[in-house]
């Protein structure tokens, strides 16, 4: 194990939020990660939703982010690192095809003020090797959440799936699942899908792409109706027996258990 210092440039590196990291040919390691400028929580901080009301309740209450690439040369000890972009970030990840390997895209939930701090609201796209950035943003009352790529079948490319987000519509209180182009993330949405509820926003979860995770309408059903009838039991499951024991045995079967010895 070696251990190499980060050169301080006046701003911590305490809460990197690491994208993807591969070994280059040359041995150097190359990580990319949304830096935070300071730890937030300024002058209020709650935990009652909602927690910020306002944009000035946010931003008090949120750290300045942005994207930068690091490199490390193990043989020198030394660590250099660029900015990519200075933009409110949040939730950057690749092609999970592209873990621990070269990627040439990032994508990320982005505020709609450039680099001032705002909450996630649109969706971006870096071209690492072009240096092309592209966006999304919805209204001014839609918030997305964290992007997550999905692979389309038959599509091998780093950029030829799908980009998924959940959507929360502020004006309304409801929530969509928005689907884009990870290849044209500027086009927005190809489908939006109504989740039927309201999922929070900041909520954010992974794509599974295996069959394990590929459950029918009918195996749904069946799992909702098996959760709801366990929530019913449970206060039954969950009754406290004057005559029970911490050893798993009523008091009543003492003696027949142990006999002369009570």
């Amino acid at each position: 194990m070696k251990t190499i210092e980060i050169p301080f440039d006046g701003m911590a590196e305490a809460n990197l939020q690491i994208i993807n990291s591969y070994d280059s040919e040359d041995g150097t390691i190359i990580f990319d990660a949304l830096r935070s400028a300071d730890s937030g929580g300024g002058s209020k901080s709650s935990t009652q939703w909602p927690w910020a009301s306002t944009l000035g309740d946010f931003q008090n209450m949120s750290s300045k982010k942005s994207l930068w690439r690091y490199e490390v040369n193990p043989k020198k000890g030394l660590v250099s690192k660029d900015c990519i972009s200075q933009d409110q970030l949040y939730f950057g990840v690749v092609n999970p095809n592209t873990s621990a390997q070269k990627h040439r895209y990032i994508y990320a939930a982005a505020g709609a003020m450039g680099e001032g701090v705002a909450p996630p609201q649109g969706i971006t796209r870096f071209d690492l090797d072009t240096g092309a950035r592209e966006s999304w943003f919805p209204e001014s009352y839609e918030f997305c959440g964290e992007p997550m790529y999905a692979e389309r079948r038959g599509d091998d490319s780093e950029d030829g799936g799908y980009i998924l987000s959940t959507l929360f519509n502020g004006k309304d209180e409801s929530s969509e699942l928005v689907v884009l182009k990870a290849n044209d993330v500027a086009a927005g949405p190809i489908a939006r899908v109504p989740i039927g509820i309201a999922v929070p926003h900041g909520f954010h979860g992974c794509f599974a792409s295996t069959d394990d995770a590929n459950w029918t309408y009918e195996q749904i059903e069946r799992r909702a109706k098996l959760a709801d009838k366990m929530e019913t039991r449970g206060s039954m499951w969950n009754e406290v027996k004057s005559d029970f024991s911490g050893l798993g045995l009523r008091f009543d079967d003492m003696e027949e258990y142990f006999g002369d010895l009570m």
